[in-house]
């Protein structure tokens, strides 16, 4: 307790300044042999910990021939990783820097994915997803602008009522939807949300980074 307790209140906020200093002019992340390439304004998956820790656990998922989709996809990595792993991908952001971002990086990578500017699904074409993975924001605070968005998701957690709400119209039976959080989330509250619309979060993996638990759900429909 009193580790956690330093990790959280003297060590995390001394992390957390410098990352938000280091992302302030084009950075470079790898992995997995891609190299991702991330301005200022987009969400940097290096120093924040739930993409790489979201990274590790998609390696035992079999992406081939699946169609999959990748909300919030910041600098791209997740959706290229899946496409490098045989899926046929959809990557989608709010922000239009990132989806730029995005679409950069896959050619970079040589890589063919669908990048859209869309607030979660409002601009997807109708369609249903084998694979749908989210690392979303989840601080429940207003975002001022599109940058914010990677990580305030309103303040009484609009973006997950609405990513609930849409989700069921893109999904079959059979898909597999899976959203990494913190504990810093307000789990309970997320939970009831999915519930609103017949969906259930059942954490399937968990790892602890620095005294921060981060959970990986996955997002299961209740009512058929």
């Amino acid at each position: 307790m009193i580790l956690r307790f330093m990790l959280r209140h003297t060590w995390l906020p001394l992390y957390r300044f410098w990352a938000l200093r280091h992302i302030r002019r084009t950075r470079v992340f790898r992995y997995a042999g891609l190299r991702i390439e991330i301005p200022q304004g987009v969400f940097h998956p290096g120093v924040f910990f739930s993409t790489p820790i979201f990274l590790d656990f998609l390696e035992n998922i079999d992406f081939q021939g699946k169609k999959a989709l990748d909300i919030g996809a910041g600098s791209g990595v997740l959706a290229l990783f899946a496409a490098k792993k045989g899926a046929q991908v959809t990557a989608v952001d709010i922000n239009r820097l990132a989806v730029d971002t995005t679409r950069r990086n896959a050619r970079e990578n040589n890589l063919d994915i669908q990048a859209i500017e869309s607030d979660l699904f409002d601009r997807v074409p109708p369609q249903r997803f084998d694979l749908v993975l989210i690392n979303p924001p989840y601080y429940p605070r207003k975002a001022q602008d599109s940058a914010e968005k990677a990580f305030f998701a309103g303040e009484n957690l609009e973006y997950f009522d609405k990513l609930f709400r849409q989700l069921g119209d893109f999904i079959h039976p059979e898909s597999t939807t899976l959203m990494i959080l913190s504990e810093d989330c307000d789990l309970v509250r997320v939970s009831a949300l999915a519930m609103r619309y017949g969906f259930s979060v059942p954490v399937i993996f968990e790892r602890k980074k620095w005294g921060e638990r981060f959970l990986i759900h996955s997002v299961q429909a209740t009512v058929k």
